[in-house]
């Protein structure tokens, strides 16, 4: 099966192909010096021209359904719909935490992803590979930096957006117990996003994409101001 991954959900998304025969065909990282909806379009003109691959080939779409960016969120779930509808292939939607997760996992510790969700809050989960995959140890949401760290009490390894925005403060609550991967780890990888795609294909669990919505965590700046 061959998907085509899409992930906006932190301002370092991107794109990728891959296959579950013969893994990653292409991947492309967004900068974070234009907007994801400038970027996706002549993103996946380039993966699919330079990897020789037509649409049609896309046997199902995989989107990182958050949490993260709100617009980012909208940019990439818009994009998968409009293709999905326009080829008739099925949607995957995966956590984008999850996916993340699952790049890190050369470690037996906890992982604990962390974005920066603004408003003095990071979305996070705790996650733990075992040798039956990937365990979520903790509801995923949004918190304040303190009260995250408050659920953990071993050695963790902290990536993303948030955990370099509160390094200090992790590692002042933390110390020793607060592990960090090299930068290029640092940041959600789209590969991840459709390697955890093609599980959820494995098992049939495609979503509806004319009712699929991002996963927010907390009501946009919008809503709370509109009932204000």
């Amino acid at each position: 099966m061959l998907t085509l991954a899409i992930d906006t959900s932190t301002p370092a998304g991107g794109i990728c192909l891959y296959d579950s025969d013969s893994g990653l065909i292409g991947e492309v990282r967004l900068g974070i010096r234009r907007t994801h909806s400038e970027q996706i379009l002549k993103a996946l003109d380039f993966l699919l021209d330079s990897s020789r691959t037509g649409i049609g080939d896309v046997d199902f779409y995989t989107i990182a359904i958050g949490p993260g960016s709100f617009t980012g969120l909208r940019v990439g779930l818009s994009t998968v719909k409009g293709l999905s509808y326009a080829t008739r292939r099925p949607v995957a939607a995966v956590s984008t935490l999850e996916a993340f997760a699952s790049s890190l996992a050369f470690t037996g510790k906890l992982i604990c992803p962390l974005l920066d969700a603004r408003k003095k809050e990071v979305y996070g989960g705790l996650f733990r590979w075992t040798e039956g995959g990937l365990k979520r140890e903790a509801p995923e949401s949004a918190l304040d930096i303190r009260s995250m760290l408050s659920l953990i009490s071993e050695e963790a390894v902290f990536a993303g957006s948030g955990a370099a925005l509160y390094r200090d403060v992790i590692i002042d609550i933390l110390g020793e117990k607060a592990r960090f991967p090299h930068e290029g780890l640092m940041h959600p990888l789209p590969s991840a996003v459709a390697v955890a795609g093609l599980h959820k294909a494995e098992h049939g669990e495609f979503s509806d994409p004319v009712t699929l919505t991002p996963v927010y965590l907390r009501r946009s700046e919008a809503e709370l101001k509109a009932e204000g």
